[in-house]
């Protein structure tokens, strides 16, 4: 089964009009002023910058950014950046990203893992137990490419995700209401209230988020529940500044994600485990000697893009609740910063995984975490020849699974119905220190060098046991891991408008222990990275149109891989196990480009584009019972070309109103999800669904504003492309599913005050 896309003419847009742009003439207002683009200010130095002078490759989005594309989500700006991509597998809580090939793990598998990319919010690094928070009146985002060890508390050899709140003001009140309604009867409500408790001393700042919907997934079976969502949000920030040189805020959230079923539809093609295992006696309709999965009523993707047939309920989600207090203090050449966090997290996931009508499986799994975190941080103060920071990073991280699997009415391997078939109780400690620091200094008035480094110290513990199918497991074992990564950076001043740069930067990713029959693979090495990085950043034509663009070449030693091997042993017996594996050798190189244009008055022009070249060079993984050889195979999750662009134009309608009409274009090129399904795809020649196709959307919106009022209306995927972002397995008698895309339609109101 394959699927042909019919490509047209309005593909090619997004870069006619970026050449067009690029290319316009001088352009004035009524009042004879050019229009400029206005200076990014970015943090990711943990000090306030222009964009334009800091090493790094940052794409950055402003609190008016993240309204006027409606943000909601990490998939929403990632598709944003370039060489960056997501997976989804059918639900908010369990969204996998992937930065210049480098792939975090996905949530909800297991209960610990090194991070792959510090996510921090105000400073405090939520990565080791949500990867997706809700966005909550935030100021700025910034997605930082590349290892970040000199500058942020835990190791990020992927790259860092740093989202700033909006403080509150402690000199008048103020806030804002927004009331959204969208396709399948979704409800969507958030409010913000400023208060100043003491004028100029003390101020609270609340921000709540309500949503619910029906869902885009239908259940046609009465007895297994519906797709409904139910997504609760409440943000609390309190500021006390008692004098120009102390403030300190304290910053709560809780979070409530709870969806009625994984959001995915069957696609027809059976996993290995499921053809020759799970559903081998199910009847063979296309005569090739293997049973196929079983319609059940629905059908497959992409004739079936909504519905499916689950015989018992399912429900599957995250809880979330956070306390984080920061203290900054400035003394005459110095800053001292102080931030300190504990977070509680649940991923859960209950009821029907074997996808279908008849009772086969049922899965109740819970995965709590929970984390302390201690960072101290002192940087000099000023913009003198010599800059400089150090920091102390201390954490605390446990987390649990207790995940069972019974057998159903049907009864499959003749288990009685009840039975467990496979059951893992686990608890992970990892407790992490670091040094680190960056000296900057300003050779000349056009020149400044910088160099860094990062010392860690990791200790993991892991206490397991359980069995899958007839294999029994029980493991308890400890390790530690140790690691300096240095930094060296340039940045070279060509104009007061353009500078290029140069970094070279090491990134590490602690190593682990994990339950598997197979000896070897019960622990793996600790991950490293080296990224050799050129770019430029520049605004030119009188500061209406800004660039940026970046070179880069990323080689790996131990790349950790996930895996997850199912099937029936020599003695027939079911052997079911996942983890981590290493591949020995890989790399990545590619090249971004991004661009602003401000064309004519009222026209603002976004757009980015990315390639990526990411490779095993040298990997030998163990992959549906047997070693495969992986070398010189993309690595999953690496898309080759990535791009995205919007058009916001601005009009006026009367003195005290303007109309607006945005445009938003994204592109992923086609992608393998894991290195299973690249097997398959490699031995049997079935792309779909192991191959996953490229895919492009457009969003359209149009409103009218005022300095209190925003009325916007809205089509997200509005010619209705089919695509998915990737296949996920689970014991599905429909085959792996798909989570399908969706047009939404919808109309959302602003009022601020």
């Amino acid at each position: 089964m394959r699927i042909i896309r019919k490509q047209s003419p309005h593909r090619l847009l997004p870069l006619t009009v970026a050449v067009l742009a690029a290319s316009a003439g001088p352009a004035w207002g009524q009042d004879g002023a050019r229009p400029q683009i206005e200076e990014v200010v970015v943090t990711a130095q943990q000090r306030e910058q222009n964009l334009r002078d800091v090493p790094i490759a940052i794409s950055t989005f402003s609190t008016e950014t993240i309204e006027r594309n409606k943000f909601d989500d990490v998939g929403d700006y990632i598709v944003r950046t370039p060489n960056a991509s997501f997976t989804s597998n059918g639900a908010r809580s369990r969204r996998s990203i992937s930065i210049r090939g480098v792939t975090d793990f996905l949530p909800g598998n297991r209960p610990l893992a090194a991070t792959t990319f510090g996510f921090y919010v105000d400073g405090f690094n939520l990565a080791t137990s949500n990867i997706n928070p809700p966005i909550l009146d935030v100021e700025r985002i910034e997605v930082l490419r590349g290892p970040q060890a000199t500058f942020f508390g835990g190791n990020a050899i992927g790259g860092g995700l740093n989202i700033t709140s909006v403080q509150p003001d402690s000199t008048e009140w103020g806030g804002s209401v927004v009331l959204d309604y969208s396709s399948f009867d979704t409800r969507d409500f958030e409010g913000i209230v400023n208060i100043p408790i003491v004028e100029g001393v003390l101020a609270a700042r609340l921000n709540a988020k309500v949503l619910r919907s029906d869902g885009n997934i239908e259940n046609i079976n009465p007895l297994g529940g519906g797709n409904d969502a139910e997504y609760d949000y409440f943000k609390a920030n309190v500021l006390w500044t008692p004098n120009e040189d102390l403030s300190v805020l304290i910053s709560m959230i809780d979070g409530d994600e709870t969806v009625g079923m994984r959001e995915g539809v069957p696609s027809g093609v059976f996993s290995p485990f499921a053809q020759n295992a799970l559903y081998a006696g199910f009847p063979d309709r296309n005569g090739d000697g293997l049973a196929d999965a079983d319609p059940d009523g629905v059908g497959f993707y992409p004739q079936n893009d909504d519905r499916v047939n689950f015989n018992s309920p399912q429900s599957v989600g995250t809880e979330v609740q956070y306390i984080l207090g920061r203290v900054d203090y400035d003394f005459s050449d110095m800053t001292f910063t102080s931030i300190t966090g504990y977070m509680e997290s649940d991923f859960f996931l209950a009821g029907d995984i074997d996808g279908g009508s008849r009772d086969f499986f049922n899965e109740f799994r819970n995965i709590p975490r929970e984390s302390l975190t201690q960072e101290f941080r002192l940087q000099s103060a000023g913009d003198g020849k010599l800059t400089w920071s150090v920091g102390f990073y201390y954490s605390d991280v446990e987390g649990s699974i207790d995940n069972k699997t019974f057998v159903g009415d049907e009864e499959p391997f003749g288990i009685p119905a009840g039975g467990l078939i496979d059951s893992a109780e686990e608890i992970n400690t990892a407790e992490s220190m670091a040094v680190f620091g960056q000296l900057d200094y300003q050779i000349t008035d056009s020149l400044s060098l910088s160099v860094g480094g990062r010392y860690s110290q990791e200790e993991l513990t892991f206490d397991g046991s359980g069995f899958s199918g007839s294999v029994i497991e029980e493991l308890t074992a400890e390790d530690e891991f140790n690691d300096f990564s240095p930094r060296f950076a340039f940045n070279y001043t060509l104009t007061d408008d353009a500078s290029v740069y140069g970094t070279i930067s090491k990134g590490f990713k602690s190593g682990g222990v994990q339950q598997s029959p197979i000896r070897d693979l019960q622990s793996y090495d600790p991950e490293e990275l080296w990224n050799y990085e050129l770019g430029i950043k520049a605004d030119l034509m009188d500061r209406r149109l800004r660039i940026a663009a970046a070179a880069f070449y990323m080689d790996w030693t131990d790349l950790q891989s996930s895996f997850q091997q199912s099937g029936v042993d020599d003695e027939g017996n079911l052997v079911l196990f996942g983890g981590v594996d290493n591949a020995e050798q890989a790399h990545s190189q590619g090249l971004e480009f991004s661009f602003t244009a401000l064309p004519t008055e009222g026209l603002t022009l976004n757009g980015s584009i990315g390639y990526l070249e990411a490779e095993f060079d040298e990997f030998t993984a163990f992959i549906t019972g047997q070693n495969r050889n992986l070398d010189n195979e993309t690595i999953p999750n690496s898309p080759e070309w990535t791009a995205s662009f919007d058009a916001d134009y601005r009009f006026p309608l009367t003195d005290a109103t303007e109309g607006f009409v945005r445009v938003e274009w994204a592109y992923r090129d086609s992608i393998v999800s894991d290195t299973e399904q690249l097997i398959q795809n490699r031995e049997t020649g079935q792309r779909y669904p192991f191959i996953v196709p490229s895919y492009d959307f457009w969003n359209v919106r149009a409103g009218i504003q005022t300095d209190n009022y925003t009325i916007t209306a809205y089509a997200e995927n509005a010619f209705d492309d089919q695509y998915y972002t990737n296949a996920y397995r689970k014991a599905f008698m429909g085959g792996l599913h798909v989570e399908p895309s969706r047009q939404v339609f919808g109309i959302r109101g602003r009022y601020q005050f």
